[in-house]
Parts: structure tokens; sequence; C-alpha cells
């Protein structure tokens, strides 16, 4: 029976959650608020002789697809599937006005690695994951620059994605999910917009992309971020992407390494692959 995809809808959120460990990311299942508001409206469930087969978790950005997660159910792996769930989204982003696509992959992922590059993918950047309490960046250096933190206003999005080479679309849509996205300011330079911005998930807790134009500039952005944190909550992360001297700042507060992973992008194939 051919592979059969349907929106995914607020009901699905058991298979979901059932599924969502098999990225190992070692990251907690996202609780369904999450799902419904950020992941739900941008799913795939895929279905073969009535049974699930896996979800495409992808979002359609100003001419970029952004595959987020490929799932396919264990038992299924190793049958093509994930190519035929890329077949279908590559199809689904080129109709959108697409014509590239990007995804994160753990580089020890071999059969993944191989699927991407295989589909034109190639490595652009290694990135960190890192896990921190909040109290540990009080030891954190402020830089001499004196950089403050503000709300992002939607007109200084593309300016914003431009500094940091983003997908255009990448800010509108994580602000419509109901992310808090901020920037860093500089009173004495105010038309400067690429210093460093966040887009931070309370829930999750943490912040990704989180980037900055000096690795000096953590302490402010962080601080910025602070007040937007769950009553309670210590914990908090963030993605440092093709950024050592960050991810050096971090370890050095204490920070530990939660995982590292590479950043793959390339154009959407016209004639995908059997």
């Amino acid at each position: 029976m051919a592979l059969a995809q349907r929106p995914a809808v607020d009901d699905d959120y058991a298979t979901f959650a059932r599924l969502f460990p098999a990225l190992d990311t070692g990251d907690p299942v996202p609780v369904r608020a999450h799902w419904a508001a950020e992941i739900a409206p941008h799913t795939w469930l895929f279905e073969q002789d009535g049974a699930t087969a896996g979800y495409l978790y992808f979002e359609r950005l100003a001419g970029v697809g952004y595959i987020r997660h490929v799932v396919v159910v264990p038992e299924q792996r190793g049958r093509g599937l994930g190519l035929a769930m890329l077949r279908a989204a590559a199809a689904e982003l080129r109709a959108a006005g697409c014509a590239t696509w990007c995804l994160n992959v753990k580089p020890g992922n071999l059969p993944a690695v191989r699927l991407y590059e295989r589909l034109g993918m190639r490595e652009a950047y290694r990135s960190t994951a890192l896990r921190f309490l909040w109290p540990q960046t009080e030891a954190l250096k402020l830089p001499a620059r004196g950089l403050q933190t503000r709300t992002i206003d939607p007109d200084e999005d593309a300016a914003i994605e431009a500094a940091f080479t983003l997908p255009k679309g990448q800010l509108a849509a994580g602000r419509a999910s109901g992310r808090v996205l901020v920037r860093l300011a500089d009173p004495a330079d105010p038309d400067a917009l690429g210093l460093g911005f966040a887009s931070f998930n309370p829930d999750f807790p943490g912040a990704f992309p989180f980037r900055l134009a000096d690795p000096d500039y953590a302490a402010p952005l962080l601080a910025g971020l602070r007040p937007h944190a769950r009553p309670g909550v210590a914990n908090m992360g963030i993605v440092a992407e093709a950024d050592p001297g960050l991810t050096a700042r971090m370890v050095a507060i204490g920070a530990t390494v939660h995982l590292e992973f590479s950043h793959y992008s390339g154009p959407i194939p016209e004639n995908m692959p059997d």
C-alpha cells in the first residue's frame, strides 16, 4: 500500500509524544500546548497499511524550507520511507516557492547524513546545544559596550535576518508561534541591528536561534531573556551555532554540552532520487 500523508491535528499528540524520543536529542517531549501551537500546524502524519509510519515537521519560510523533524517508526526503518517523506515535502515546498531547504542532524547519524547528502545537501556549520542554570550567567563578564535588550519590532526582522544569514521569515514564524524575540541595542548606535538576538521559548526552556556578533555580548542578551523565564524554572538552554567562542564562554561558567549537531542545506532537487 502506498504511503499516505495528512496534516496533523491536536489529537495526534499521543502519536507525536510516542515518536519524538526517536530523534535521540535527550530533550523532554514538548508539552501538548507547545505541540498544538508550534508543531502540529507544520506537521504531516504518514501512514501505511493503516498504521502510523512516521511524521515530518517542516516550515515553509520565504524561499526556504526548514525541515525540523524527520521520524520513521523503528519497525519501518531501512525501507526508504524517510526518502518518500522528504519527496512529499519537496513537492510541497517547491509549490510554495521554496528553492532551498535546510535541517539539523547529529553527525553520528550516518544513515540520515547519507540520505541528506544524496539529496544534494551539504554541511554548512556545526552547532552546540548548551544547558545551564540562570544563576550561572551572573559570572559572565559584561562587555565594555553598554548594550541593552529590547523586543524586536516586525519591521526589524529583515535586517536582523540578513545580518545573521537567517532564512527570510524565520523571525515572523517564531513570533507567530509565541516565541519571545529580543535583540541587543546600543544607545550610542541605535541603527545597529546586528549585535545579537534570541528567539526564546520559555516552556522548553531555551533559545534557538541565539546569535551574537561577538561572544562577549552573551551577558546582556541572557540578562534580557531572564525576566521572560517561567517563575521557579532555574534551568535554561541555548544553541551556539558555528560559535566556538560562545561555547567556550558558557562552558567556563559551568554550562554543559548537551548535544552537538550539523546544519545541512542545499537546493531542493527537481527530480528526487528513487
